[in-house]
């Protein structure tokens, strides 16, 4: 008995769709995500990348007071305003100089003590007692607190006269025989700093704490069956496991 051979007749090709129907499936539709990001980029256009255009091209042009309300039509000096500035020997160039040194400063100081205190704060905090709870949220205040509020809460403190910390110092203390000016002067430096870490600090304290929540507690018993301090295990347990969080804290903090 002889079997057939005859092939089947080939019916419609299978698989993926061509390029041209695949494309003009999605043609009606692809303006869609440049629609929706179309708000972002004029935004970011017209609030950032045009007004820092504007500011470099005016740090080239001679713009003083009889150019200010038409600082368009400006000469321009090249490089003059570039020059005169980083002259040391002139009051603009020490300035500048002085103006640096004191952000140097005042990022060291804030970053610095703001790390400390959240790092402390967060290891003090690590092991499970009672009222842990009452004491997290309590150091979060700051952190979860308006900007704008706390910065008048601090302007009345730093209030000369009727300012709580005058008030402590002078009064209560009585470290000093008179009132300072708190918020002008050589001492604003000192209450901005303190704003700056006040405000900071608890993000720090948030950050290293989630951090701590991936260190096993198994290392850190078994370290104390070996007989490391706490010092030690701070060192040489905390400080390694959370080490890629600190960079991106103190990234964070520093931008």
């Amino acid at each position: 008995m002889a079997i057939s051979t005859t092939p089947a007749p080939a019916g419609p090709p299978r698989g993926r769709p061509s390029h041209g129907r695949a494309r003009a499936a999605r043609q009606p539709y692809w303006w869609f995500p440049y629609l929706i990001v179309a708000p972002a980029v004029i935004l970011e256009i017209a609030i950032h990348i045009i007004p820092m255009l504007t500011g470099v091209w005016m740090s080239f042009v001679k713009l003083t007071k009889f150019y200010i309300r038409n600082w368009a039509n400006a000469p321009l000096i090249g490089l003059g305003n570039y020059r005169y500035a980083i002259d040391i020997n002139t009051s603009v160039g020490q300035s500048l100089v002085r103006s640096f040194l004191m952000t140097c400063a005042y990022t060291i100081i804030v970053v610095g003590a703001s790390w400390i205190l959240g790092m402390a704060a967060a290891v003090a905090l690590q092991k499970a007692f009672r009222g842990r709870a009452f004491w997290r949220t309590l150091f979060l205040i700051p952190y979860a607190l308006p900007m704008y509020a706390g910065i008048i809460t601090w302007n009345f403190m730093f209030q000369r006269d009727t300012g709580m910390v005058n008030h402590l110092l002078v009064d209560q203390l009585h470290l000093m025989s008179s009132r300072p000016f708190l918020l002008i002067g050589g001492n604003a430096f000192g209450s901005l700093v303190t704003v700056a870490i006040w405000r900071m600090w608890p993000f720090a304290f948030l950050m290293i704490m989630a951090g701590l929540q991936s260190v096993p507690t198994d290392i850190y018993e078994a370290s104390a069956i070996d007989g490391a301090s706490p010092w030690r295990q701070w060192r040489s347990i905390t400080l390694p496991m959370i080490g890629s969080v600190n960079k991106v804290l103190v990234l964070v903090m520093f931008l």
